[in-house]
């Protein structure tokens, strides 16, 4: 299931479905924002027209009178009488009243509060305790000047509160005149509004997308999905596979737009070249090869040399770069007393003694590649078997060894020692020479041990 999943013809339609979904989702929330604040712009004008004809109904000259209780009575009803009419008769106040703050910045003292139908209104001189984002503004209380709209989500609705500073006519301020407005039902309205145009547009944005996503199937991931599939099941290993390749490439038979056919007659291309050079490359490999099994041989020893390892490490580097445990092991042979052979007993003495050294560690590595890369140094690469039981090799390569030169009855030349090493791949390693590194100095570590124990010579 997963696997589908991670196809092109269900990616695509996929990606596509909910970048479109993400593409609408932000414009209508945009949409929304827009007119919330649209909403709150309106009514904030709304209120200060209410506020500036209520303003006029207030003798503001009077208001410490009030305050002090020496006051004209019918006056001050008066007044009350003509503020109780705006919220009957302008659409969704839901208060206006008037209060002059307090010393302590966190209540107000009421003057006047209109008359409605959902609340007592509160009596001159009540105690008005101020709400939190009106207490936020509490340099602009001592400088009378207008406050922020604010708004909040109360217990009473979703309420927008407009203010105006109440100046004498000396300009003194007296106090705030404010109206709420009951904004529940409008921006109901609103979020109502956004999701019925959601709905008709993600509507029209599925149409849409099944239309488009067909003509991409038919003419895009159908097409590719079927080269993709034919692709993964080709085979290389023989002629006859490299004929059933180009087979099943042409019974695909796409024709498509113009990109798409391109690519399929590419590949048809492509396939019938490879299976022309095939014949070719065969007759030249066949050639080539003994001259290359030559040139990667090593002449005394037989075995693999240099230039093989050489090739041989770029292989496991590719292992190293696409797998994500390779399976690497190495064991680096370092012939111990060469140069006192040769020196004792001569050179073709010295060319056994390594060749013999070679023969030991071949005959126990029978899965493995022995490659020479000095005059008296060895690279084992652990393979099979070998690698399963590398430990265990190790040691009892080891010991042969040991044997070999504890063993008098033999030759001098013919007691054959070398000091190894034994490395294999570890997560950390960023290539091959960190392998190779560690299992020089596991080998020269051994070699060191070697001579504290027998001397540098016989």
């Amino acid at each position: 299931m997963l696997k589908k999943l991670g196809t092109l013809k269900i990616k695509f339609p996929l990606i596509s479905f909910f970048t479109y979904f993400v593409l609408v989702g932000v414009l209508l929330s945009a949409c929304y924002i827009r007119f919330s604040d649209n909403m709150i712009e309106t009514y904030e004008e709304y209120g200060k027209e209410i506020l500036n004809l209520a303003a006029e109904d207030i003798v503001i000259d009077h208001i410490p009178d009030y305050l002090s209780g020496d006051y004209d009575k019918d006056e001050y009803e008066a007044t009350v009488r003509k503020l109780n009419l705006y919220p009957r008769y302008f659409d969704d106040v839901f208060y206006l009243y008037a209060y002059q703050l307090n010393g302590d910045g966190a209540n107000a003292t009421y003057l006047f509060d209109a008359k409605v139908d959902h609340d007592d209104p509160m009596e001159l001189g009540g105690n008005y305790e101020l709400e939190d984002d009106i207490k936020a503004q509490i340099e602009k209380h001592g400088a009378g000047e207008s406050l922020d709209t604010v708004t909040d989500d109360t217990e009473w609705g979703y309420l927008l509160t407009v203010s105006k500073p109440l100046l004498d006519s000396n300009g003194n301020f007296q106090g705030y005149l404010l109206v709420d407005f009951d904004l529940t039902r409008v921006r109901a309205a609103n979020r109502l509004f956004i999701f019925k145009l959601f709905g008709l547009v993600f509507a029209l944005m599925m149409g849409v997308f099944a239309l488009g996503m067909q003509a991409v199937a038919v003419r895009i991931t159908t097409p590719i999905e079927k080269m993709y599939l034919c692709l993964s099941k080709f085979k290389y290993a023989t002629y006859q596979d490299r004929e059933e390749n180009l087979r099943s490439l042409k019974e695909l038979d796409i024709h498509s737009n113009h990109e798409i056919q391109s690519l399929y007659e590419a590949l048809l291309t492509s396939a019938e070249s490879n299976l022309r050079y095939m014949d070719e490359y065969r007759k030249v490999s066949e050639k080539l090869g003994a001259v290359n099994e030559k040139a990667h041989t090593d002449a005394l020893t037989g075995v693999r040399n240099k230039a093989a390892f050489e090739e041989m490490a770029m292989v496991l580097l590719g292992k190293m770069d696409h797998e994500k445990s390779p399976e690497i092991a190495v064991i680096m042979a370092d012939i111990n007393n060469l140069k006192c052979i040769n020196d004792k007993y001569g050179h073709k003495a010295g060319d056994e003694y390594i060749i013999g050294c070679c023969r030991v560690i071949s005959e126990m590595c029978t899965n493995s590649k022995l490659y020479r890369i000095g005059g008296d140094e060895f690279v084992i690469i652990l393979a099979g078997d070998d690698y399963k039981n590398r430990q265990l090799l190790y040691q009892m390569l080891r010991s042969q060894f040991i044997d070999l030169y504890n063993d008098e009855t033999r030759e001098p030349w013919n007691r054959y020692s070398t000091s190894l090493g034994l490395a294999e791949y570890r997560s950390t390693d960023s290539g091959l020479s960190d392998i190779m590194k560690r299992a020089d100095e596991a080998m020269y570590a051994e070699k060191a041990a070697f001579k504290e124990t027998y001397g540098s010579y016989r």
